[in-house]
């Protein structure tokens, strides 16, 4: 599975050594919010299991959202390349901070599927 591989790679490298902090952040809000996300989602998908295909299904989504924002560049090179330039401590505080908005992102996009998937089954 092509998108597990690139979860786990991406969880791998956000446990590695730790990394030089970013002087000034370039990213654009919408596409920093993204990044974080994928990270979550690779890390969840790395570190057990069970998480591993919603881990991957996750960052797939999130790194098609910075795609279709973003057309023509390399995202998960992009979304790797902004991970190093926080250090493990930046990358574990912003995990953890973006783990209810994400989650709660997906869960509201799995809602209106649901409604709007069942007014075409009734």
């Amino acid at each position: 599975m092509k998108h597990t591989a690139l979860a786990l790679a991406l969880a791998a490298g956000l446990m590695a050594s730790p990394m030089a902090a970013a002087a000034q952040d370039p990213l654009p809000a919408a596409d920093r919010k993204d990044m974080e996300c994928a990270a979550l989602f690779a890390v969840m998908a790395g570190s057990d299991p069970q998480y591993e295909a919603s881990g991957a299904l996750g960052m797939a989504y999130y790194i098609g959202r910075l795609e279709g924002r973003n057309p023509g560049q390399d995202q998960v090179t992009r979304t790797f390349d902004w991970l190093k330039t926080q250090s493990e401590e930046q990358l574990m505080t912003m995990i953890e901070a973006a783990g209810p908005r994400c989650g709660q992102e997906l869960q509201d996009l799995g809602n209106n599927m649901i409604q709007v998937g069942s007014s075409f089954a009734g």
